[in-house]
């Protein structure tokens, strides 16, 4: 039989999801090229946002008081069971906290001693993670210095840059101090320092930009010219109208407006001007959910709309649930909790990847499948589960000798007479 084409084959891999392809880098030396590559996880991932596959739903457990855990559950499998996450920064005294996510990347953060964090990039699916180096910001002794941060990436350079606005008081005066650090780089760079107020701890990051919102204005940061501008928030729907902070659904920014004559949420997508300018544009109402009962204080916050877009999934604060816009029926999703873990009260939707958190990135350990009570055989989650963990342990035994010992005809032969079969069976 005739090998198969590069171009097919490569077009197989990008259909398939992260835990196979973690699994078919044993191969070949060309195959585990070719997926560790940063050209195959772009390629990767933007096929997975256009195909609506491989949606994730990150839970954690922020709470101050206990140590903080993560776990996920799929869009594909209507968010049914809830997956435990290994966090690389898990401590029994400190809370972990995100500080923003982008493809699939999460930036935590936890804090040591004198008002300073041990920061580092996550990717929960290949379960790799990087330790950032600390940021070189000084300032006076005892004084309670105020930060905020955000996660960003830059298409053009295929970068991904963390934000930090600190307020640090050097001889007796106060000032903003701005540091970027870039993944490519490894470090951190001071760049001009701004006037700043105190504002939401997490940048929101859409469009190519991170904003931080105020009490009456909002500022941003173009994240690929590293420059601030101020954004024009909405303001005017009617006196009746109630501004609710703004959020990012679906890779875009938005502004609730909360209207108690009747009870409705109005959801308001920031659209840019024709030139394309970060900081250009206005606000357009896209979608109004429908409420009832007493005065609304608070807008629910929109997670994802389901793969034929006719419901959307909410989070309620206490509750999260699937709203029908046809019929307004609410449908609540139940998370299967572990025993003594707190309400879940963070939820994170993304796309898994395979964009990896750095060159010195190291294993953040086994992710574990929750427990079903009840439950009577192994599901096929489990099977899943079990082979791949099974499989990241067979790649920890593969050395690279063993690899080079193996003529190229063997692997070709190998290849033809298993992968094809591998790779349909675990294909959409």
């Amino acid at each position: 039989m005739p090998p198969l084409l590069p171009d097919l084959v490569t077009d197989v891999l990008l259909r398939l999801p992260v835990t196979s392809l973690l699994r078919f880098r044993c191969l070949s030396k060309s195959h585990c090229a070719e997926i560790d590559s940063q050209d195959f996880a772009k390629n990767h991932l933007n096929r997975s946002i256009q195909s609506k596959t491989g949606q994730k739903l990150i839970i954690n457990n922020e709470d101050f008081t206990v140590t903080t855990d993560f776990y996920y559950a799929e869009f594909d499998g209507n968010l049914d069971d809830t997956y435990l996450l290994n966090n690389p920064l898990k401590s029994s005294r400190r809370c972990t906290s995100v500080f923003g996510s982008c493809n699939g990347l999460f930036l935590l953060g936890i804090y040591v001693k004198d008002d300073n964090m041990d920061f580092a990039l996550w990717n929960p699916f290949t379960k790799k993670y990087k330790k950032l180096p600390p940021c070189p910001v000084q300032t006076n002794p005892g004084f309670k210095r105020y930060t905020c941060f955000g996660l960003g990436y830059v298409s053009a350079t295929n970068d991904y840059k963390i934000v930090m606005i600190s307020r640090v008081r050097n001889d007796g005066d106060d000032c903003y101090q701005v540091w970027v650090f870039s993944l490519n780089s490894n470090s951190w760079r001071r760049i001009q320092d701004v006037k700043h107020e105190r504002t939401s701890w997490v940048g929101l990051y859409a469009n190519g930009a991170l904003y931080w919102e105020t009490k009456d204005k909002c500022v941003g940061f173009d994240i690929t010219n590293e420059v601030f501008f101020s954004l024009t928030l909405l303001s005017d729907c009617g006196p009746t109208a109630i501004y609710y902070d703004l959020v990012v659904f679906g890779g875009n920014l938005y502004s609730p407006v909360i209207r108690n004559e009747p009870n409705s949420i109005e959801y308001y997508l920031r659209v840019r001007d024709n030139g394309g300018e970060v900081a250009g544009g206005g606000w357009r109402k896209e979608f109004t959910i429908q409420e009832e009962g007493n005065v609304m204080l608070s807008a629910p916050l929109p997670l994802a709309y389901s793969k034929e877009g006719d419901i959307i999934l909410l989070n309620g604060g206490n509750l999260v649930y699937w709203y029908n816009f046809e019929n307004q029926e609410r449908t609540r999703v139940e998370f299967l909790r572990l025993p003594g873990c707190p309400p879940y009260n963070n939820f994170f939707v993304c796309w898994e990847s395979l964009v990896s958190p750095g060159n010195d990135s190291a294993f953040d350990g086994r992710a574990e499948e929750v427990i079903i009570e009840d439950s009577e055989d192994d599901s096929e989650d489990d099977l899943e589960a079990d082979s791949e963990d099974d499989s990241e342990d067979d790649l920890e035994d593969d050395s690279e000798d063993d690899l080079e010992d193996d003529s190229e005809d063997d692997l070709e032969a190998d290849s033809e007479d298993d992968s094809e079969d591998d790779l349909e069976a675990d294909s959409d």
